[in-house]
């Protein structure tokens, strides 16, 4: 792919001002993360989308401008004040800058996969627009769209969400692109009576899962040099999205149940264990699992799971998990100091860390909208999706995650993208690769009605 134009995107919008920063920027900020670093460990957020359709590059570049008015988050600026720290400031207008890269025939999944991350590598200034853009096409057609998001702005939820509006908006220049929260809004309940009620609600729950369930602890790197290693695990499954749909239709649970309940067994076989804490990460509760505005009040709960229930109960261990959501489904924000404060606390009566609970990103999904025509596929479909399963391994540098057990499922179509990672202390590429394996069998062994599913034991895959 060659760079043969750069756009200017003007975009206007009816709103502006200054605003603290929500308590999950603040938290970003506490954690260390560096936007405006240059290179790979920048932490912005990357996400490319197929354009649907074939829209002309004038409708394109129409709908981002349209989703950078829409969107207060994608017009905030994060100028530093005197003492250092950064404010948001959201501007009414600007211009953002879109470049067109040409490419002689439509780039495969590594390719755009490279290609976002070298748009993410340069960082963000101060004063810069926190987003950035490229169109790549084809003998002139717009075929995709290539993201990278300042992480004070967005998390990949949110990037989806971005890139799928400029997608649609693209296909459809009147499409409505909704109502949600916008960062001024959050903002300003976080600081009200009830925000403040609603993160002393979230205190409690959280001090009470850390006190109840068992959370093994895993290793922290030994350094922070580069000879440390970060094992990063994908699995591209067809037959995960299967069986998940049809688990959650079957059992009358959410999919977001069923992948948690399946990995969460896998962990614990690997583990030795009978119950832990998950950290699960969620698209935001507030507008019915659907994040409108881009900063956002964080989808999180500390969920308890009973692994003991076994994959002979599957069914109970995936409505337990489900009924535990639903309890949580009003935890979705707290105040990072007092959350902070109450992690020690917790540390200092469990007499180890609380700090490194299993971290579980999930896309709640309802069963009816999750490839609705193939949820009662046959058991030789399952087992012919299965065969075709891949498994890559992508060794990195240490970042935030280490020490931490991280289970992404980032997709939910016609294939489940599933990935695991972790420090090299705590488990190896073989390790990970193992849990996901175990993990797909436990979700196609349960849609068949058995509990064993492939054999062997996944050597071989990277």
């Amino acid at each position: 792919m060659r760079q043969i134009a750069r756009h200017d995107v003007v975009f206007a919008a009816g709103t502006a001002g200054e605003h603290e920063l929500t308590w999950s920027q603040k938290a970003h900020e506490r954690e260390g993360c560096h936007p405006h670093l240059h290179g790979p460990r920048n932490r912005n957020v990357r996400m490319g989308r197929a354009l649907d359709g074939t829209p002309d590059l004038a409708a394109v570049l129409h709908a981002f401008a349209t989703v950078m008015a829409h969107f207060e988050a994608l017009r905030t600026l994060y100028p530093r004040d005197a003492d250092g720290h950064p404010r948001a400031v959201v501007v009414a207008s600007g211009v953002l800058q879109v470049d067109e890269y040409a490419s002689d025939a439509p780039p495969d999944y590594d390719e755009l996969s490279a290609f976002t991350l070298r748009l993410a590598e340069p960082g963000f200034a101060p004063d810069d627009l926190p987003l950035r853009a490229a169109v790549v096409t084809v003998d002139g057609r717009p075929i995709h769209v290539a993201l990278s998001l300042h992480h004070f702005s967005a998390d990949t939820t949110a990037g989806r969400i971005v890139a799928e509006n400029i997608a649609r908006l693209a296909a459809d220049p009147g499409a409505d692109l909704g109502s949600g929260w916008q960062p001024r809004q959050i903002a300003s309940f976080e600081s009200s009576p009830s925000g403040l009620r609603h993160a002393h609600r979230v205190d409690i729950h959280d001090r009470a899962m850390l006190r109840q369930s068992a959370m093994p602890e895993l290793l922290a790197p030994a350094s922070r040099d580069g000879d440390a290693v970060y094992n990063f695990v994908c699995l591209d499954s067809t037959a995960v999205a299967l069986a998940a749909a049809a688990l959650a239709k079957q059992y009358r649970t959410s999919v977001a149940a069923v992948l948690q309940a399946a990995y969460a067994c896998a962990l614990a076989e690997h583990l030795g264990i009978g119950n832990c804490v998950f950290n699960t990460v969620m698209a935001n509760r507030q507008t019915a699992f659907g994040r409108e505005a881009v900063a956002h009040i964080a989808g999180r709960a500390l969920v308890p799971v009973d692994t003991s229930l076994g994959g002979d109960r599957f069914p109970a261990l995936c409505r337990a998990v489900d009924a535990a959501l639903v309890r949580s489904s009003s935890v979705s924000l707290r105040k990072p100091d007092r959350h902070a404060r109450s992690l020690d606390e917790v540390s200092a009566e469990l007499g180890r860390s609380a700090h490194n609970p299993y971290v579980v990103n999930v896309r709640p999904i309802a069963p009816r909208t999750l490839i609705r025509a193939r949820a009662d596929s046959a058991q030789q479909d399952l087992e012919r999706a299965m065969a075709s399963s891949r498994y890559r391994r992508f060794p990195k540098p240490v970042d935030t995650n280490s020490g931490k057990l991280t289970f992404d499922v980032w997709g939910m179509s016609e294939t489940a993208g599933i990935s695991l990672g972790t420090d090299a202390r705590s488990f190896d590429a073989t390790d990970l690769e193992q849990i996901l394996l175990s993990f797909e069998r436990r979700l196609v062994g349960a849609a068949i009605g058995g509990h064993g599913g492939r054999s062997g034991d996944g050597s071989g895959r990277g």
